[in-house]
């Protein structure tokens, strides 16, 4: 699980998006026993410009989509 931003496409048709997702990082002991990982506790901070750089994340996959 984590969290990714992209935009949708305001022409119509078919469109292929591609979106970098990441999550927060938890303590080592988190990662090791896999306990699910941290979440936010406020989900805004994602898409609120400047907010993030405070964030320990790390790299959780990327989603393809075809709308």
């Amino acid at each position: 699980a984590g969290y990714g931003v992209c935009h949708v496409p305001s022409a119509p048709g078919c469109h292929r998006v591609t979106c970098v997702t990441w999550r927060p990082r938890g303590t080592r002991g988190q990662r090791l026993l896999g306990h699910g990982g941290p979440q936010l506790r406020v989900p805004e901070v994602a898409v609120t410009p400047g907010d993030r750089y405070r964030l320990r994340t790390e790299a959780a996959g990327t989603v393809h989509l075809e709308l």
